[in-house]
């Protein structure tokens, strides 16, 4: 490795496993969040069951929806 006055002339190479296994789900770009806490899972699962007790008092049952289990990965 040639180091010039503490400059370094190698090219420093990607490794493309670490590329393949990196986590591209939607989160701050310094930070990769594996999954979401049991809260935020417990806060939307709410937001689904009033959203559809909603639909079935209006009589909307054309809307209704299953509610996709995602185990906590971040997913919108």
């Amino acid at each position: 490795m040639a180091c010039l006055r503490g400059t370094c002339l190698t090219k420093k190479h990607k490794n493309p496993r670490r590329e393949k296994t990196r986590e591209y789900r939607k989160g701050m770009r310094t930070a990769h969040f594996n999954k979401e806490n049991k809260a935020a899972r417990k806060a939307d699962y709410r937001l689904y069951r009033t959203k559809m007790k909603r639909l079935m008092q209006a009589e909307q049952y054309d809307l209704l929806h299953n509610y996709v289990r995602t185990s906590g990965w971040l997913t919108w």
